[in-house]
């Protein structure tokens, strides 16, 4: 019965995500929760068993090809993107990188720099426009996300400062080191694709 209830859950908590109801995975397992009437459930499907949904889910309203485009497009972004903050060190990470996206997913980079209004001038420079700021503080510390939206697609980088450079973030979904690709990575997988 728990293994079922556990794919109930990821079942729905995944529709939140696909929906844009949600973006994070535990507020999508809490609501899952709470609309399926199971709030005593006390085991909760992984985040990878929630990924694993989303990416049926996406692939059954979009379709392969879709799909495909959808990265190739979003990958492409990133390569201009990367390219105009080439000196922050840029690295593409999340759906766009694996190529597991849904239909709400971001072009998500990290760079580094200890002034972001330097790093914005760039992208300005390049034409990028309309580049909302966001200052983080958390657990691990503060940053700054910048947002905009490129060919329909949301564009996210998070700016950390460069004291932070060496260190690889762990994943929510995997809980192992964070896949990341530099430039060259990435036009290198463009090229083979």
């Amino acid at each position: 019965m728990a293994k079922h209830a556990q794919r109930r859950i990821a079942e729905e908590a995944a529709r939140f995500m696909v929906d844009g109801t949600e973006t994070e995975y535990l507020q999508a397992k809490e609501r899952a929760l709470l609309m399926l009437g199971m709030a005593g459930q006390s085991r909760l499907p992984s985040n990878r068993d929630i990924r694993e949904c989303i990416l049926r889910l996406t692939r059954s309203r979009l379709g392969d090809d879709e799909v495909s485009r959808r990265v190739r497009e979003m990958r492409e972004i990133a390569e201009q993107v990367m390219t105009a903050i080439e000196d922050n060190d840029p690295y593409l990470i999340g759906s766009t990188l694996t190529g597991e996206i849904r239909e709400s997913s971001d072009v998500d980079l990290h760079a580094y720099s200890d002034e972001h209004e330097i790093l914005i001038s760039h992208l300005t420079a390049w034409g990028y426009e309309n580049i909302d700021v966001e200052m983080v503080e958390n657990l691990k510390g503060s940053f700054v996300h910048l947002r905009w939206t490129e060919n329909g697609y949301p564009v996210e980088i998070t700016v950390y400062p460069w004291s932070w450079r060496d260190i690889v973030p762990i994943s929510s979904v995997t809980c192992k080191p964070m896949k990341r690709a530099e430039l060259g990575s990435l036009r290198h997988l463009l090229r083979s694709k």
